[in-house]
C-alpha cells in the first residue's frame, strides 16, 4: 500500500491486555492476553516483545493507535498513558480508536450493526453502527445502562455482538462473541487514519461515558 502506515496499537480497554504492530492492512506482530489488574506491569514487556517480533523500533513507526474507550477507567488510564509515553518519546501522533467500533471491525464478516460489551455489575456499554467499504461507522456515542434498557435494541433485525456479558444474556438471545484486541485497535486505526489523528494529543483523555465518582466517607 502506498501510504500505508506502520502503527504500533494498545488495547487494555478491559481484562484484555495486548500490543500489535500494523503495516497498513498486515499484522506484524502481536502479543494479547486476557490478565486482570496487570496491565501496568505487563505493558513495557508486551511491547517490547511486538517490537522483537516485527524486527521495527519506535522509530520505525508513524504512530500509535489506542483503544480510547469506553471501559475500565483504570485500564483505559494505563492504556491512554503508556501510548503519550511512547508518542512524547519519539513526537508521534496518537490515534484513539473508539473500543466498540474496534470490537464491531473485528467481527467484519458478520458486519454486526450494534454491540455491548461489560461495564460493571449489570451495566453494559451500547452503541450501533453503520457500514461502509467493510468498515463500521458509529452512528451515534456510546451510551450505558442496564442490560435489561437494550434488550428491545438487541433483539431487533440484524446482527449483534457481545464482550463478557455471558451471564447477563438470555439463552434466547443469540449475539456475536466478540472481544477487545490490539490488533483490531491497530487495523482500524489504519483504516481511519486521517479521521482520527491527533497530532497534539497533549489533552486527550479516554471516552469513560460512565461517570467515575470517588465515595468520601460521610463527616
Amino acid at each position: 500500500m502506498a501510504n500505508s502506515k506502520l502503527i504500533i496499537s494498545v488495547e487494555t480497554s478491559s481484562i484484555v491486555c495486548g500490543v500489535a504492530a500494523i503495516d497498513g492492512n498486515e499484522i506484524l506482530s502481536s502479543v494479547e492476553k486476557s490478565i486482570p489488574r496487570k496491565h501496568a506491569e505487563i505493558l513495557p514487556s508486551y511491547f517490547q516483545k511486538v517490537m522483537h517480533q516485527a524486527g521495527k523500533t519506535l522509530k520505525d513507526f508513524d504512530a500509535v493507535a489506542v483503544s480510547i474507550g469506553p471501559g475500565s477507567f483504570t485500564g483505559l488510564r494505563i492504556g491512554l498513558g503508556f501510548a503519550k509515553g511512547l508518542a512524547y518519546s519519539h513526537g508521534l501522533p496518537i490515534v484513539p480508536v473508539p473500543t466498540l467500533e474496534a470490537m464491531a471491525f473485528g467481527g467484519k464478516d458478520a458486519k454486526p450493526n450494534r454491540g455491548i460489551a461489560f461495564s460493571h455489575s449489570k451495566k453494559v456499554f451500547y452503541q450501533e453502527f453503520d457500514w461502509k467499504d467493510e468498515i463500521p461507522f458509529a452512528k451515534a456515542k456510546a451510551t450505558a445502562g442496564e442490560i435489561d434498557e437494550f434488550f428491545p435494541n438487541l433483539s431487533t433485525d440484524g446482527v449483534a455482538f457481545q464482550w463478557n456479558c455471558d451471564t447477563l444474556i438470555p439463552e434466547s438471545l443469540e449475539l456475536l462473541p466478540a472481544k477487545p484486541s490490539a490488533t483490531d485497535v491497530g487495523l482500524l486505526g489504519s483504516k481511519r487514519y486521517d479521521e482520527w489523528i491527533t497530532a497534539k494529543p497533549f489533552d486527550l483523555v479516554p471516552e469513560y461515558v460512565l461517570p467515575f465518582r470517588i465515595k468520601s466517607n460521610p463527616s
